[in-house]
């Protein structure tokens, strides 16, 4: 159940954390859509899992934009081609109702973040000290 407090909360978390905290936050977020979206599959709930994949959808959209191709190099091009992968599996889980195709972006999506949260734990990685952009997604529902 969904409260002004819990909203309040989940908003400051979101304006107070570090980029890294933030791409964190969005795997999350997506990871829990396509769970959620498997379950709608299997209830046969089908605007709702139409619904949440359209959210998960968004979020990897939002990583897309978030690469820094000129920084980023051979990295920030992988990365960008594993996300319009994610995309492909997501779309095909819509349309297709295709676990599978869920499973296979989930994998995915949950072993850049294990990776992202690596980075952030690393003490021997500096992450430069940048301005943190205000996130334009809803973590919330």
């Amino acid at each position: 159940m969904k409260t002004q407090k819990t909203d309040s909360y989940k908003k400051s978390q979101v304006e107070t954390a570090d980029q890294l905290s933030l791409i964190i936050m969005l795997y999350d977020k997506a990871i829990l859509l396509l769970e959620k979206a498997k379950n709608e599959i299997s209830e046969k709930k089908h605007e709702e899992k139409h619904e949440s994949l359209t959210k998960a959808c968004n979020i990897v959209f939002e990583l897309i934009q978030s690469l820094d191709q000129d920084k980023g190099g051979e990295i920030a091009a992988s990365l960008s081609r594993l996300y319009g992968f994610v995309v492909r599996e997501i779309l095909d889980a819509d349309t297709n109702l295709n676990i599978k195709a869920l499973d296979n972006a989930k994998g995915i999506l949950s072993e850049l973040r294990e990776s992202w949260e690596g980075i952030k734990s690393d003490p021997n990685i500096k992450i430069p000290d940048t301005n943190t952009p205000e996130a334009n997604m809803d973590l919330s529902g």
